[in-house]
């Protein structure tokens, strides 16, 4: 290995790798129609904090909890590591996965500057996807050298790192754009990773994981066997508003309006059939009694 050549192993952990998107992956009668998570996806203010009550009120109007992560529990234990005390960084976004150097976890000879390998556990393979007025080739992006959450990857096989991407099993046919680069791909099967890494990168994914998730990445982060640090200068509030209670009374308010207008617009019961009308009086008083009724000759 040459001097600041690359060196070590980075693992990155996107945390909707957790977060079964129905819509994205195989069907899960339990998380409601897939339709529910027909959503739109970018990195802004707007999809990570604001949005995410009235996607809840959906799920509530639906008759279904708001979806949960699975699999995040003892996550670590599938994985070793170089040390007994091993550095992780954290952040919102996987784009700041493209700037992390082994000199950012102060390791090796602090000249390294490229990992030897990269090893990401992700929903998205973050290694480039077409855009109308985006790059269509490793090559294209080169030249623009800029990246974002969605071509980090391309960074560190830039650096020539070797680069591993672990689908979850709620996606086992990945995604429908292959990557820009040579990728080798798995799908998780729970497992042990038996090649130890030097350093962890973990993404909470926010325009991607609900807010009412966020306690599951607290527990995630703080079950993490190391020291973990957020990402010098990234935007970051951790947790989000819970937007729950907001969504409950939003769907409340609903199903109250719609429960008065289904009683407006209901049909009005017909009418009881009429009853032929009685003659006056009882019967009785018009039947003749046997002596009236008796023939009587003329007098």
């Amino acid at each position: 290995m040459t001097p600041g050549g690359p060196h070590g192993r980075l693992l990155v952990v996107d945390f909707d790798f957790f977060f079964h998107n129905p819509y994205q992956g195989i069907a899960a009668p339990h998380r409601g129609d897939a339709a529910l998570y027909d959503w739109a996806h970018a990195e802004n203010e707007t999809l990570r904090e604001t949005v995410w009550p009235f996607r809840a009120e959906e799920f509530l109007r639906a008759g279904i909890d708001p979806p949960r992560c699975d699999g995040h529990q003892n996550f670590w234990d599938r994985f070793t590591f170089t040390s007994d005390n091993p550095p992780l960084f954290y952040a919102d976004s996987n784009l700041y996965a493209g700037r992390l150097t082994p000199r950012h976890y102060a390791l090796f000879d602090l000249k390294t500057t490229a990992w030897q390998a990269v090893h990401l556990f992700d929903a998205h393979h973050d290694s480039g996807y077409p855009h109308p007025h985006g790059p269509k080739s490793f090559e294209e992006w080169a030249e623009r050298a800029e990246f974002s959450c969605e071509d980090w990857m391309l960074v560190h096989h830039a650096n020539g790192s070797r680069l591993r991407l672990t689908y979850p099993a709620w996606r086992p046919n990945g995604e429908s754009h292959p990557p820009m680069i040579p990728l080798l791909t798995n799908i998780d099967d729970g497992g042990s990773v038996t090649s130890p890494f030097d350093a962890v990168f973990l993404c909470r994914s926010g325009a991607w994981v609900p807010s009412w998730c966020d306690d599951q990445f607290t527990d995630l982060l703080a079950a993490f066997p190391g020291r973990a640090h957020l990402f010098p200068g990234s935007e970051w509030t951790h947790p989000r508003p819970d937007p729950l209670p907001y969504a409950r009374r939003m769907a409340e308010i609903f199903a109250e309006l719609r429960a008065r207008v289904e009683a407006q617009t209901m049909p009005s019961p017909p009418p009881p059939a009429a009853q032929p009308a009685a003659p006056p009086g009882h019967p009785e008083e018009h039947m003749l009694s046997p002596e009236q009724a008796r023939p009587h000759p003329r007098r």
